[in-house]
């Protein structure tokens, strides 16, 4: 095979590569609303001071693998703690030890699969890049199911605050009122609620537990909840009114979210048929006239128009999905 083929597939490979690799990253900074409320979630210094001592205690219990010295190796490593936190906000009943193991499987199962058809520099590149994408999927799929799993808890929280509210005008106290909602409500906020009561329960103080509720769900609508019981808990007023409040925000929200998703659905369908076109007629001229289309493989300018063409659907698609991602 040419080795400038070599060098385009190789180049090809390593950008896709930092582009997921950049998007993974931005996708995992903090929104700028959690930025801002975290002046507002921890008033005091006796309570940041308690909230890191809870966390260390909580990283020293913390199991990350079911084999005692590869626990004690990963604890060594700071993104072993996030990717634990990772999996807990997705709900995907894994440790960190475990999880890695599965994406290093997938990376090496996907990197042999095309070398059993033959050992040339075509499939050790295909070997390489389907390893990448394996070891990738895993990471994909928690990404996606604690987005998935966010969007629900986002979903109930409405309804958790009007049952907290009208149980707090009832004359309950603020953890029996999430223990009532806790009960009338489904899962997954149902059993993060109970999570945190029974923290609470074991000996945590009722910020410590809060606290660690907001961890462990990764959202800004829980953000916005815990902060506003927390600054009443430290400067008092009504919770119940407070709850209202930010219950109907919440509403508000909801409905500029469904309003914008209805003005850009066209945006949307549009950009997957301007994407899927090329893709579609691709294997359409194979189908046809595989000789014609040959061409792109076997000579070395048809590889490297494959190859532009490939990293061009690549960053349409991310800087379209970009776009459409309108924070509210």
């Amino acid at each position: 095979m040419d080795p400038l083929a070599i060098l385009v597939a190789v180049s090809a490979f390593l950008f896709i590569f930092f582009i997921f690799a950049s998007f993974g990253k931005k996708s995992s900074e903090r929104a700028p609303m959690a930025a801002r409320l975290e002046a507002f979630r921890f008033v005091g210094e006796g309570q940041v001071v308690a909230k890191e001592q809870s966390r260390s205690q909580l990283k020293e219990q913390r199991s990350y693998s079911g084999l005692p010295i590869l626990s004690a190796f990963l604890s060594q490593f700071k993104g072993s703690e996030k990717m634990a936190l990772h999996l807990e906000r997705a709900g995907v009943p894994l440790r960190v030890g475990e999880f890695y193991l599965i994406r290093w499987a997938m990376a090496g199962l996907s990197f042999i699969i095309p070398l059993i058809f033959g050992f040339n520099p075509v499939n050790v590149v295909a070997g390489i890049f389907l390893s990448v994408v394996g070891y990738m999927l895993p990471a994909i799929f928690v990404s996606n199911k604690k987005k998935s799993r966010t969007n629900k808890i986002n979903a109930q929280l409405v309804d958790l605050l009007g049952l907290v509210s009208n149980s707090l005008k009832s004359g309950y106290g603020l953890m029996q009122s999430f223990e009532f909602a806790a009960r009338q409500m489904l899962p997954p906020i149902s059993l993060e609620i109970r999570r945190m009561l029974r923290e609470a329960n074991l000996g945590q103080s009722a910020e410590a537990a809060l606290n660690g509720l907001g961890d462990r769900i990764e959202s800004n609508d829980l953000d916005m909840v815990l902060t506003a019981i927390n600054i009443q808990r430290t400067v008092g007023g009504n919770l119940a009114e407070i709850l209202d409040k930010v219950g109907a925000t919440m509403r508000e929200r909801e409905r500029i979210r469904g309003e914008i998703a209805t003005l850009t659905s066209q945006q949307k369908m549009t950009g997957v048929v301007i994407g899927g076109l090329p893709v579609f007629m691709f294997a359409v001229f194979m189908v046809m006239n595989p000789a014609y289309m040959s061409l792109l493989f076997q000579e070395t300018a048809g590889q490297a128009i494959l190859g532009a063409s490939v990293l061009l659907e690549v960053v349409g698609y991310l800087v379209m999905k970009r776009i459409m991602a309108i924070e509210i």
